[in-house]
């Protein structure tokens, strides 16, 4: 995710997401997930074509030009734990240290 400064605080730029989402993870988009058409991110990963209007490419490229703050969303694996949940818990992490450029660089190198 990229922020951008404006006068009345932080704003997002772009959220760029990776192609290949976990069920978990989806699951947190929703209310109910039984009865949902289990339709999250299905048209998203169209955006991974480089001829599309909107790719993430492109969004890369202007948060790497206009952000001021770049932060990561993670998730966990809850499914590991045993539990009887299995929406996992979403936050969102500032990356800091090396210029914008390198902090997208180094989120983009983290996708699954």
């Amino acid at each position: 995710v990229g922020y951008v400064q404006t006068p009345r605080g932080l704003r997002t730029l772009a959220t760029v997401w990776a192609q290949n989402l976990d069920a978990d993870i989806k699951r947190r988009m929703y209310k109910n997930w039984m009865t949902s058409k289990k339709k999250a991110f299905s048209k998203y990963a169209e955006r991974f074509d480089d001829k599309s209007k909107r790719s993430v490419k492109r969004d890369l490229e202007r948060i790497k030009k206009y952000a001021v703050v770049v932060r990561v969303l993670c998730a966990t694996q809850i499914r590991k734990l045993k539990l009887r949940q299995h929406k996992a818990h979403v936050m969102e992490i500032q990356v800091n240290g090396g210029s914008i450029a390198e902090k997208v660089e180094w989120a983009h190198s983290k996708f699954e």
